[in-house]
């Protein structure tokens, strides 16, 4: 007599377990386009400047609890001139878009000022750290020797208005919340490791406020130092620009 033995659950979730394909990882290619530091015709993404992004999670070593990492972008970006001291209307109508230029400064600066709200309140005692994820070198235009910038904390209510007279960075005591190296091996490196940079941390505030300006002078006849490009937010691809990142 022929006996057939039933099948195990093992035997039955083994074929797809097998079949089951590998994630692929997430990958892009960065072109690199010409620069005019004179021009500002950028196209604007789509702005989802107010999107809160919480769907990545790490592990904690110690107590193999997950960690959520939370992430707030920009309320608002302005840019602030220095020939136009009083200005403060939004650069092309855009609350996402970052310029900064600096020759010397009679040829005149350009900084900007980037705020982030509803954040955890100080009382929670929470670490918030600013991130610059490197903008892709296809959305950016970037000159000049060294276009290293400075980053200020400031304090500022929500929505505040933002000019070149409320710019902090020519004052010689103002305080340094940290500095992103502009020089293209820096930047190499940067993307070679992820493409993120830790910019600065402190205890988080409901409203947190940073002022962005160059940090070196150029020659009078050499290419200024210059920057731009537009931050943006998930659900947008690609997520570049300014973040806050706290709880893991």
């Amino acid at each position: 007599m022929h006996l057939t033995r039933p099948p195990t659950l093992l035997t039955l979730l083994l074929p797809q377990a097998l079949a089951a394909p590998r994630p692929w990882p997430w990958s892009f290619t960065n072109t690199t386009s010409a620069v005019d530091p004179t021009s500002t015709d950028l196209e604007m993404p789509h702005d989802s400047s107010a999107a809160t992004d919480i769907t990545n999670t790490t592990l904690s070593a110690s107590s193999n609890g997950p960690y959520i990492c939370q992430y707030a972008y920009p309320s608002d970006m302005t840019v602030v001139n220095s020939r136009y001291p009083d200005y403060s209307h939004h650069l092309h109508q855009a609350h996402s878009f970052f310029m900064l230029r600096r020759q010397v400064a009679e040829l005149g600066e350009v900084a900007t000022r980037v705020q982030f709200t509803d954040l955890p309140a100080a009382e929670s005692n929470t670490t918030c750290r600013l991130e610059f994820i490197l903008p892709r070198e296809d959305t950016q235009r970037i000159s000049g020797e060294n276009p290293t910038f400075n980053v200020y904390s400031v304090e500022r209510a929500p929505g505040a208005r933002a000019t070149w007279e409320t710019y902090e960075g020519n004052d010689n005591n103002v305080t340094v919340f940290g500095v992103q190296n502009g020089e293209p091996q820096a930047l190499a490196q940067i993307r070679s490791a992820g493409g993120v940079a830790a910019l600065g941390q402190t205890i988080c505030n409901d409203t947190m406020t940073f002022q962005m300006g160059m940090k070196y002078d150029v020659e009078p006849d050499a290419m200024p130092n210059y920057w731009r490009f537009s931050n943006v937010a998930p659900p947008a691809m690609p997520t570049q620009g300014f973040r806050i990142v706290w709880g893991c």
